[in-house]
Formats: structure tokens, C-alpha cells, sequence
């Protein structure tokens, strides 16, 4: 998986982190983040109702990496969420 935005990684760390926390937990189970998208086919969740696209996978780590952005945390902050100020960046 690669994001549209790598490039901003390197003036952006909190960017960087999202994006490899989500290639760490995502990049070998399509099937789970299919169905985040898609839903299950069955109650057993075994199969995504659908499976998604490279193209589409990669909207979906261009959209978490957006999360670690300053516009991003600004989101997740009007959402309600704290930030740890302890954390390092």
C-alpha cells in the first residue's frame, strides 16, 4: 500500500506515524479493511461483501495519513478527542 502523499512525511512526522501504524495493522489483511468499507457477507464475517481496489486502498491510508496532519488533528480535536501532550512527535 502507498499513500498519494509520502512526499510530506519528512516535514510532517505525526503524518508518517499514522500512515505506518495503519501499514502495520492493514497491509496484509485486506479482508478486514474490506469489510470496514464494504461490510461482511455473512454474520460469520469471513468474507467481505466486497473487496477493495488497490486504487481504493490507497485512498484509505492518503485519508488516515491526513489524520496525523495539523488539519487532520484539528479534526479529531473538534471530534473530541485529546491529544497527549507527553507523546513525542
Amino acid at each position: 500500500m502507498i499513500s498519494y502523499k509520502e512526499y510530506r512525511f519528512k516535514d510532517n512526522p505525526k503524518e508518517k506515524e499514522f500512515h505506518d501504524e495503519f501499514i502495520k495493522r492493514f497491509s496484509e489483511d485486506s479482508k478486514t479493511l474490506s469489510a470496514i468499507v464494504f461490510g461482511w457477507k455473512t454474520d460469520r464475517q469471513d468474507v467481505p461483501l466486497e473487496y477493495l481496489t488497490d486504487r481504493e486502498k490507497m485512498i484509505c491510508l492518503t485519508l488516515i495519513q491526513w489524520l496525523g496532519s495539523s488539519v487532520g488533528q484539528g479534526f479529531l480535536i473538534d471530534c473530541g478527542f485529546k491529544l497527549d501532550e507527553n507523546e513525542n512527535s
